[in-house]
């Protein structure tokens, strides 16, 4: 079969490897759709704190087609569509990503199977479970006798999903994005929408974002620092009410922290993991295939997310061109031609 391998920063290759064999207390999936994360392109890129590892690796956005069942499997057929396969950046797999991003693959977990849904929207559910994370270790709940507000800095697909889970949730929301057609998906959703870039000197002065969004929105109980820069930190920290969170999602090696300005405001700094939570020794798999299902609630929609779509051959060159300003969601297929 063919995979992708990352053999150092700032090189991809699709190689062919051997196919998984399928033992007793295995499954073997083929790989449908997989979306590309911004972690893979950060580790592509050498930026992450994540090394790269082995064919197929990396990949866990993954929506895949059970082939094989191993004799002693329960609970998993041939034809099942199925969530939590890790390693998908190849056209068949047998690993399973229990919590998100690579950790306790070797648990003995099943994938989870999930045939109300297509290839395509289970291959969000680690976005969305991240997405959940953050809105869970928000704490928004604790707000009474008003409504939530929150800020989002960055709209990559997380923070889209973030938006619209916001919203879903009765959140006012507001967010920065540099980039048009991303606002434009976040104001459909009812987000009140920034662009940092149109803030000059000539025509504002030392007036930024930051400002407007103060002055149009007020302060927030919660900012997701969603970019993975210092200065967005900063600038999530003004924007925070004293005393309430800003909750850091952005990736990056190190982190510098402003100490006075989080200590004169009392601001709490939490770090969501991917898509657990550790605080309540949980992880969102479950909750965030169901609301891609629409099972307890309304349907979150994440099809108009998807930007472009490409083989694993193609990929190579998506990951050497990745356009930030035209792409949000890339989904790889593996086994199309």
């Amino acid at each position: 079969m063919k995979a992708l391998i990352f053999p150092e920063p700032w090189k991809v290759e699709c190689v062919d490897v051997p196919r998984p064999d399928v033992g007793p207390h295995d499954v073997l999936a083929k790989v449908i759709s997989c979306g590309i994360c911004g972690t893979d392109v950060g580790i592509y890129e050498g930026g992450h704190w994540i090394v790269s590892h082995g064919p197929g690796g990396h990949g866990h956005e993954s929506g895949c087609e059970i082939v094989a069942v191993g004799d002693k499997v329960e609970g998993v057929r041939v034809g099942d569509r199925v969530a939590r396969m890790g390693a998908c950046y190849a056209q068949y797999t047998n690993e399973v990503n229990v919590v998100g991003h690579g950790k306790d693959e070797a648990s003995g977990a099943l994938p989870i199977v999930r045939n109300d849904l297509t290839c395509d929207e289970i291959s969000f559910a680690d976005a969305v479970g991240c997405a959940l994370n953050c809105a869970e270790r928000a704490e928004l709940g604790r707000i009474a006798g008003r409504k939530p507000r929150a800020v989002i800095l960055g709209l990559g697909p997380i923070g889209l999903l973030l938006a619209r889970i916001l919203i879903m949730r009765g959140v006012a929301v507001a967010a920065s994005e540099p980039f048009a057609h991303k606002r434009d998906l976040a104001a459909k959703s009812g987000v009140k929408v920034f662009n940092p870039r149109e803030f000059t000197r000539a025509r504002h002065g030392r007036k930024n974002y930051v400002h407007a969004i103060l002055e149009d929105f007020g302060p927030a109980d919660a900012v997701f620092e969603m970019v993975g820069q210092n200065e967005t930190l900063m600038d999530a920290i003004n924007l925070v009410r004293p005393g309430f969170r800003v909750l850091v999602f952005g990736a990056q090696k190190m982190q510098m922290i402003p100490y006075m300005e989080c200590r004169l405001k009392g601001v709490e700094l939490v770090y969501p993991e991917a898509m657990v939570n550790s605080k309540a020794d949980a992880d969102y798999w479950i909750p965030a295939l169901n609301l891609l299902a629409g099972k307890n609630g309304p349907k979150l929609q994440v099809m108009d997310l998807i930007t472009k779509r490409v083989t694993l051959e193609q990929a190579v060159h998506t990951f050497e061109h990745y356009n930030r300003e035209e792409w949000i969601k890339v989904i790889v297929e593996p086994n199309i031609d």
